[in-house]
């Protein structure tokens, strides 16, 4: 009857009137930091069976069922969770995932997820989402400062603090590289020397000076000094061949002690490798052997800090030195589109998701971080219009099919005049 229909085309009002508020909600997050869409998926809801059907019997053929519809509901509004576009933000706290993940954030009580990597280090040192003031976790111990050091935590204890201005030792000179040119036409006994800044056990500049005396044809012997200090070189010939490549040796050392204060040191003096001209020489021009570079470091302090592809924190330090100072935590799990909304970018675990599996950035299907830039939303507008129409369309034959019913009864009732 008519007034079935009523009924069935009310509920195909609601349920496109659900499909237009899905596309209203997806198309306000269109600039959205690391937003998914959301799908309507429709059903079709009970049926009344006027006619079951019937098996063939004999030469007659069976019937179909007859059944009798009532509209339509909602099956699912569930989650997409296409990749967003990769947009550089030049800011060295912001974060995006390319590939599956999620970061882990909480206030101390509730845990949530999130795509958006806008993270701030707030006064007390810990990086946050300043959204929300949620605390940015870490797994595992890379980076961890131990008992005594700025930033340590009570193990167990998952949030990632930011020690600005906290100190990192240096690192006392233990190799120096030399190269350049002996020549070959100096006197027995003419000797030729170079300089370099090393640092002692106490990240101090220490003036290394290397001399090289020749003893015989082909042949010299290498001496130091060091400022504050003694500095001796074990007697080592240095031999050259008639072409005036390096014969031997390739390294020499250099033991230096006696600095007030600081601990006793062995540098490697890198000569060069046998038989070729990448390091020292003994050819006709000048001389021009020169140490080049060592790999000591001065203390530093933490100036800026950075995330790289497998999720790191890195710390830039004033002395030119890198140092990874935590592990971001991500989050994955089995079925994403189980995840609730929470508001704020953030997702909750639910019995449909599973729960979350945490691990490293690039590990276990995870994907990998990119530094200084932020996923954006992954709303497609001419496919949003293209459901906003549909759904509006759907809205209007409803409305109509409602109005069809509406009129059937209406000259019912006229019947009685």
């Amino acid at each position: 009857m008519a007034l079935t229909a009523l009924f069935t085309g009310s509920t195909g009002l609601l349920t496109f009137s659900r499909a237009l508020d899905v596309v209203g909600n997806n198309l306000a997050n269109l600039n959205t930091t690391a937003y998914k869409i959301q799908r309507t998926l429709f059903k079709d809801i009970f049926y009344q069976t006027l006619n079951p059907g019937s098996a063939p019997s004999g030469t007659f053929g069976g019937t179909n069922p007859s059944q009798l519809g009532f509209g339509s509901a909602i099956g699912v509004i569930d989650s997409v969770f296409l990749q967003g576009s990769i947009n550089p933000t030049g800011r060295t706290l912001d974060a995006a995932i390319q590939g599956k993940g999620f970061f882990v954030v909480t206030d101390g009580t509730s845990t949530f997820y999130t795509r958006a990597g806008s993270f701030a280090v707030d006064a007390a040192g810990f990086l946050v989402d300043p959204v929300t003031g949620f605390r940015v976790q870490r797994t595992g111990t890379v980076g961890e400062p131990q008992p005594g050091q700025p930033g340590f935590q009570t193990p167990g204890v998952l949030d990632i603090r930011v020690p600005f201005g906290a100190g990192l030792s240096g690192v006392p000179t233990a190799n120096v590289v030399l190269q350049g040119n002996l020549s070959s036409t100096l006197n027995i006994g003419d000797s030729i020397s170079t300089a370099i800044q090393i640092y002692d056990s106490q990240s101090t500049l220490r003036a290394l000076t290397i001399t090289f005396t020749k003893t015989a044809v082909n042949q010299f012997q290498a001496s130091a000094t060091v400022t504050g200090g003694t500095a001796i070189i074990p007697p080592t010939p240095i031999v050259f061949d008639t072409a005036g490549l390096l014969v031997s040796p390739a390294t020499l050392t250099v033991n230096i002690s006696g600095i007030p204060g600081a601990a006793a040191q062995n540098i490697a003096l890198n000569l060069g490798t046998p038989g070729t001209s990448s390091g020292l020489t003994q050819f006709g021009g000048p001389s021009t052997a020169a140490a080049v570079t060592q790999d000591g470091f001065a203390s530093g302090t933490l100036i800026s800090v950075s995330f790289n592809q497998n999720g790191e924190l890195v710390g830039q330090f004033s002395n030119g030195r890198t140092q990874p100072l935590a592990q971001l935590a991500i989050a994955g799990f089995n079925n994403e589109s189980g995840l609730l909304r929470s508001g704020n970018n953030y997702y909750a675990a639910s019995p449909s998701s599973g729960e979350a599996v945490i691990g490293a950035a690039g590990t276990g299907g995870l994907g990998l971080v990119q530094g200084s830039a932020l996923e954006g939303s992954n709303v497609d507008i001419a496919t949003e219009f293209a459901r906003l129409i549909v759904a509006q369309r759907g809205f209007q034959v409803n409305a109509r099919s409602i109005t069809a019913a509406n009129e059937t009864l209406q000259e019912l009732a006229n019947l009685i005049r």
